[in-house]
């Protein structure tokens, strides 16, 4: 209830309370949903990585689960984040995709790995060997979200993309606020459907136990 009320919240004041920017007109609105988006999708590879961590040491699979739930819902994200985007890069820039820029190439890299990241967990019969193996992937896709956040920071960025919008005092207050709502929504919907898919996942493993034992 409060991740379906909060959703319909931030669209609806998404589209309705902000100013809209001119160069831009209302494709900026967008922005409401690819940057709260973007972020949880730079958040999930980082619990995936802290979940492989404690598998390492307790060589549960509860662990080994929760790494795959988080990655997941990353790579869903990531996909809302590739869709959102080359809206807004046609709006503001005339180009869907600026090749010269160092965050949209980061992230690409991103989607890479955490794609590769189901391919060899996939290729992997072993439930314990696919643990492992997953466990070190985990690492290479924080490796990447880290790289992603810090593209706007620490690299020289010849592209068009814009710098943090932390601690920016040139926007204004109803974008600022309209975002953090953005924010908050987005988180409570990570966490809704993290905890849906770890149940689902976590369901299935019983199954596929039961259906062994059986066998």
């Amino acid at each position: 209830m409060v991740v379906c009320f909060s959703l319909v919240l931030a669209v609806f004041v998404s589209i309705l309370y902000p100013n809209v920017i001119l160069e831009q007109g209302i494709s900026h609105r967008i922005f409401y949903l690819h940057v709260p988006v973007a972020w949880v999708a730079l958040y999930g590879p980082l619990l995936s990585f802290v979940f492989s961590l404690i598998y390492f040491f307790k060589k549960d699979l509860l662990w080994d689960r929760l790494a795959f739930t988080a990655n997941q819902l990353a790579f869903v994200f990531a996909l809302g984040v590739l869709f959102s985007g080359p809206i807004w890069a046609y709006s503001a820039w005339g180009v869907p995709w600026d090749k010269t820029d160092a965050r949209l190439q980061s992230f690409f890299i991103l989607c890479i790995s955490l794609l590769s990241y189901f391919i060899f967990r996939y290729l992997v019969p072993s439930r314990k060997k696919k643990a492992i193996l997953s466990a070190y992937l985990s690492v290479l896709c924080a490796l990447s979200a880290v790289l992603t956040w810090g593209a706007i920071r620490w690299i020289e960025n010849p592209g068009n993309h814009p710098g943090s919008v932390l601690g920016k005092g040139g926007m204004d207050s109803d974008m600022k606020q309209t975002m953090w709502l953005g924010v908050i929504a987005y988180h409570f919907l990570f966490l809704f459907l993290f905890l849906l898919s770890n149940r689902n996942e976590k369901i299935q493993e019983l199954s596929n136990a039961i259906r062994s034992e059986l066998n």
